[in-house]
């Protein structure tokens, strides 16, 4: 299983310490390439619903195009707390019930996803046919 960033999305900012993101198409056929099948999943919807959220996402994909997003965590922290308030914490221990829970969505392998803020994909190894002549 891998659980990845969707850097389709339109919103999406590259972390200064990863260097590569995949695609839905170019994470299938990597798999593919290296005896693969995969299913794929969406999950955490990147629509917005309502004006402050468009105009919250409108505004950050301006400042994602003008690599305007602070690189440090404390300079995001800075700007999250502008934009949506006192930052709440995360506690120390994920308990039952803390979030309300919605299933990943089986998405197509063969086209970009813009829907979505992380891809997973399940992948299982081509069984190989042998001959006996």
């Amino acid at each position: 299983m891998i659980a990845t960033v969707n850097k389709d999305w339109r919103e999406f900012n590259p972390s200064p310490f990863s260097t590569r993101y995949f695609s839905v198409p170019e994470l299938s056929e990597l798999l593919r390439e290296n005896g693969f099948n995969s299913e794929f999943y969406g999950a955490f919807l990147a629509l917005p619903k309502g004006f402050k959220d468009k105009l919250i996402a409108t505004i950050k994909r301006i400042a994602v195009a003008l690599h305007l997003i602070p690189k440090t965590m404390k300079g995001k922290e800075f700007f999250k707390r502008i934009f949506f308030g006192k930052l709440i914490p995360l506690p120390p221990e994920i308990t039952e019930g803390m979030a309300d829970y919605t299933p990943p969505v089986p998405i197509p392998d063969n086209s970009y996803n813009y829907e979505y803020k992380v891809i997973y994909a399940v992948a299982h190894p081509i069984p190989i046919k042998f001959s006996l002549s």
